[in-house]
């Protein structure tokens, strides 16, 4: 089982590092992200880059997370939790990288930037540098500064309850991510 999660989980580090900005091509100019300058209040991300795993006390509620863990990256850490059927939600942040308005700058040709429903007022983009939604991965960003945004992202194995919506269940916990961080900040 342990082969089989990890080129996924992988996957979707490499996705944030590679929406941090480091290689891709750029994505059509109708693609622009919404300006989160132009939003609401720019939210205090400071002190959760180093506990990621502080932004989801309702892990279980949101994920039915039984586990989690911190992950140490090149860009900052990032919290994965693991569901009792070992499908992962993965949160990081995408510190002072150009926040969402570079992230669909960065993708490769096989990835995807889609709009999705702003948070709280603070915008977002399903997106990703490999489309894998159809596997159950998902990943949704959301700009909660002007150059920083966090990613929400999923994959789920076929046996999870949500495995045909898993963008749905990035949603919900970017929504309780945003919730927490309007409440530390």
């Amino acid at each position: 089982m342990r082969s089989v999660m990890k080129p996924s989980f992988v996957a979707l580090l490499g996705g944030m590092l590679l929406l941090a900005g480091c290689s891709a091509a750029p994505a059509p100019e109708s693609s622009a992200p919404p300006d989160v300058s132009q939003g609401p209040q720019p939210l205090n991300v400071r002190k959760y880059e180093q506990d990621p795993c502080a932004l989801l006390p309702q892990a279980a509620e949101v994920f039915n997370a039984v586990r989690n863990r911190k992950i140490t990256g090149a860009i900052t850490p990032a919290c994965t939790w693991n569901d009792s059927k070992n499908s992962t939600l993965t949160i990081g942040f995408l510190p002072v990288q150009g926040g969402l308005a570079t992230i669909g700058q960065n993708l490769s040709s096989t990835g995807y930037y889609d709009p999705a429903p702003a948070i709280d007022g603070y915008p977002a983009a399903y997106t990703n540098v490999l489309d894998n939604r159809a596997q159950g991965g998902c990943q949704i960003a959301v700009g909660v500064q002007a150059d920083e945004a966090f990613t929400s992202s999923v994959m789920l194995f076929p046996r999870s309850p949500s495995y045909g919506d898993p963008c749905s269940v990035a949603l919900k916990a970017a929504q309780a991510v945003v919730a927490t961080l309007k409440a530390g900040s």
